[in-house]
C-alpha cells in the first residue's frame, strides 16, 4: 500500500504557540496552571495536559487566585479577559491572526460601523470577536441569517479564521449584493486554506483518506467533508486504534491529513501503525529506531575512525576497546531511556512499549554483561567508567546534564587514547565532539517537532525548549564543523575531505527546517549519516 501524507497537516502556528505557552509554563515549574476553556479541540492533547497537572476552568470564578491562566488560541471577549487579569497571572495564547480579526472588529465599531462575522455562532473564536463589537456584531452562517441583518447600516464583513473559503465567498458576495455600504475583509487563515487545498490534492491520487483529529474540531471535520465530497472513502479517527486495519490494507493508495489542532506526535502514531502493518522493511527500521539501538553505534564509529587515521594496527586490545565502547554506549542509552520512560507517552508513545516490554531487562542485562567482559579483556580499570556513568545516569535524572551523558562518556574514552594524542588527534577529537553535539540536538529537535512535552533531561532544556535559540546554536556548531577541516588541512590537504561529514550535518539541518510529518523513524536513522561519512573519510585517508 502506498501512503501519502499531506504537505501541510497538524498544528497551525496559532495552536502550536498556545500549546507551547502551556508546556513552557509546566517546564518552569509554575503552579497551578489553568486554561480558560479547552486549550484546543483535540482530546489527546487535553489528556496530556491534564496528566501534566493543567486544569480546565470554564468561568473566572473557578481556579485559585494567583494561579497561571492561559487564554486559548481562539481568544476571548475583552470583558472576560479583564476579569481574568484581576485574579490570575494571564498568559495570552490567542492566535495572532485571531487578534488581527478582533482588532478589525474593534476598529469598525469605533468608526460607527456594524460587523458581520461569517462563521459558527457557537464557536469560541466567534464569541470572542463578538465581544469587541459592543452589541453591533452579527453572525452569518447561511443565507437565511441574512434576513435578520438591519438595513441602512454600514457593514464590515469579517470571517472566522477557520471558515471554508467557498462558503465565505458565497455569503460575502450575497451580502454585497443586498447592502450598499459594505467592506469585505477576508480574514480566513491561510493555514486553513492550505490544509483544505492539501486534502483536495490528496484526493487526486489516493483511493481513501485518513483524517486525524478531534471530532469536535470544526476545521478537521471540514477536511473530512471535503474528502467525502470528492467521492473518497474517509476514515475520521482521533486515535490510531480506531483505524480498521484489515479494511485499510485492501486500499492501494491512502492519503493522510490532519486538522490544525492535531499534534504531530498523533499523526506520527497513525502513520507508524499503518506502515508497520504494511511494510516489512519499515518494521525492521522501526525496531532500530524505537529502541534507539542505532545510537549505540555513534561513539564506536568515532573511535574506530580515529584509530584508522592514526594508522594503529588492530590488535586484540583495540578490538576489545571498541567492543566495550559499543556495548556500554548502547547500555547507557537504554538505561537513560528507561529512567525517563514515563516521559515517552508525551511525545513518542511508540518508544514506551519497548522500554516496558518484558524483554527489555534481558537486553539491558546482556549489554552490561558484555560491557564487563570486554572491559576486563581490555583493561580492568576501564570498568570504573561503568560504575561512574551508571551512577551519573541516576544522579542527573530530570537534569539537562543527563542529555549529555553520552558525550561525557566519549570524552572519558578519549583519555584511554592518551598515548596517541598529538595536535591532529586533538583537532579531530574536537571535530568528533561537535558531530556528537550536533546530532544530539538534531534528534532532540526531531522530538520537539512532535508537538509533545519533552522532559527536563533533554539538553534542549538549557534553552527553555525555544526552537529559534536552538536553531541558532545548530548554526554555530555547523560553522565550527566547517572551520575545523581547514585547520586539519595544515597537517594534510587530504583532511579537507572532513568537509563531507559537515555537509551531511547541513543536510540534517535542512531536513529539520522542512518539519517532515510521519517520518520520525527515518529522521532518527538519518542521524547515522554524519558518522558513516566520518568513518568513510577515515578509511580513505588510511588507504591513502
Amino acid at each position: 500500500m502506498r501512503i501519502k501524507i499531506a504537505e501541510k497537516a497538524g498544528f497551525c502556528m496559532g495552536v502550536r504557540r498556545a500549546v507551547n505557552l502551556v508546556l513552557r509554563a509546566v517546564n518552569q515549574g509554575l503552579s497551578p496552571i489553568y486554561t480558560y476553556g479547552p486549550l484546543i479541540h483535540n482530546p489527546q492533547t487535553l489528556e496530556l495536559l491534564l496528566k501534566l497537572g493543567v486544569q480546565v476552568i470554564k468561568n473566572p470564578e473557578e481556579g485559585q487566585v494567583g494561579g497561571v491562566c492561559v487564554i486559548r488560541a481562539h481568544g476571548i471577549p475583552p470583558q472576560e479577559k479583564k476579569v481574568l487579569e484581576e485574579k490570575f497571572k494571564l498568559l495570552d495564547g490567542t492566535c495572532p491572526r485571531v487578534l488581527k480579526v478582533q482588532a478589525l472588529a474593534d476598529r469598525a465599531v469605533k468608526e460607527g460601523k456594524s460587523v458581520i462575522i461569517i462563521g459558527d455562532k457557537d464557536h469560541a473564536e466567534v464569541k470572542g470577536i463578538l465581544g469587541y463589537c459592543q452589541g453591533k456584531g452579527y453572525v452569518v452562517s447561511s443565507l437565511r441569517d441574512l434576513e435578520a441583518l438591519p438595513q441602512g447600516t454600514p457593514f464590515v464583513v469579517l470571517s472566522q479564521t477557520t471558515q471554508d473559503e467557498e462558503v465565505f465567498e458565497l455569503l460575502a458576495e450575497e451580502i454585497k449584493s443586498r447592502f450598499q455600504d459594505v467592506e469585505i475583509i477576508n480574514t480566513i487563515c491561510n493555514a486553513t486554506e492550505v490544509r483544505q487545498a492539501g486534502v483536495r490534492k490528496l484526493c487526486e491520487t489516493c483511493e481513501a483518506i485518513v483524517v486525524v483529529g478531534g471530532k469536535f474540531s470544526a476545521n478537521t471535520k471540514r477536511l473530512a467533508q471535503i474528502a467525502e465530497s470528492q467521492g473518497k472513502k474517509v476514515y475520521f479517527v482521533e486515535r490510531p486504534e480506531e483505524l480498521p486495519l484489515e479494511e485499510i490494507k485492501k486500499v492501494g493508495s491512502l492519503g493522510i491529513t490532519a486538522g490544525a489542532s492535531t499534534p504531530n506526535w498523533l499523526i506520527n502514531s497513525v502513520v507508524d501503525l499503518l506502515k508497520r502493518h504494511t511494510s516489512k522493511t519499515y518494521a525492521l527500521l522501526r525496531s532500530l529506531a524505537i529502541s534507539q539501538a542505532y545510537a549505540g553505534l555513534f561513539i564506536p564509529i568515532l573511535l574506530l575512525a580515529l584509530l584508522l587515521i592514526k594508522g594503529i594496527p588492530f590488535s586484540f586490545s583495540e578490538i576489545t576497546f571498541l567492543l566495550f565502547s559499543l556495548f556500554f554506549s548502547t547500555a547507557l542509552i537504554f538505561l537513560v531511556n528507561f529512567i525517563n520512560r514515563d516521559a515517552f507517552p508525551f511525545f513518542y508513545p511508540e518508544r514506551t512499549y519497548f522500554y516496558l516490554s518484558r524483554y527489555f531487562w534481558l537486553y539491558l542485562a546482556g549489554l552490561f554483561v558484555l560491557s564487563i567482559i570486554f572491559g576486563l579483556l581490555y583493561k580492568p580499570r576501564i570498568l570504573s567508567l561503568v560504575i561512574i556513568f551508571t551512577l551519573l545516569s541516576f544522579l542527573f535524572k530530570q537534569s539537562p546534564l543527563q542529555g549529555g551523558i553520552d558525550i561525557l562518556f566519549y570524552i572519558a574514552l578519549l583519555l584511554y587514547l592518551y598515548p596517541l594524542w598529538d595536535n591532529q588527534l586533538l583537532l579531530l577529537s574536537s571535530y568528533a565532539i561537535l558531530i556528537l553535539l550536533f546530532v544530539k540536538f538534531y534528534l532532540e529537535m526531531v522530538y520537539l517537532q512532535t508537538d509533545g512535552f519533552l522532559p527536563r533531561s533533554f539538553l534542549l532544556a538549557f534553552f527553555d525548549f525555544d526552537e529559534r535559540r536552538i536553531k541558532k546554536l545548530l548554526k554555530i556548531i555547523l560553522i565550527g564543523l566547517l572551520i575545523l577541516p581547514f585547520g586539519l588541512s595544515y597537517f594534510s590537504l587530504a583532511n579537507l575531505l572532513f568537509l563531507t561529514p559537515t555537509l551531511s550535518c547541513l543536510l540534517l539541518y535542512q531536513t529539520l527546517l522542512k518539519r517532515k510529518l510521519g517520518q520520525v523513524v527515518y529522521l532518527e536513522l538519518l542521524s547515522l549519516i554524519p558518522y558513516a561519512s566520518f568513518l568513510l573519510v577515515s578509511i580513505i585517508l588510511r588507504i591513502w
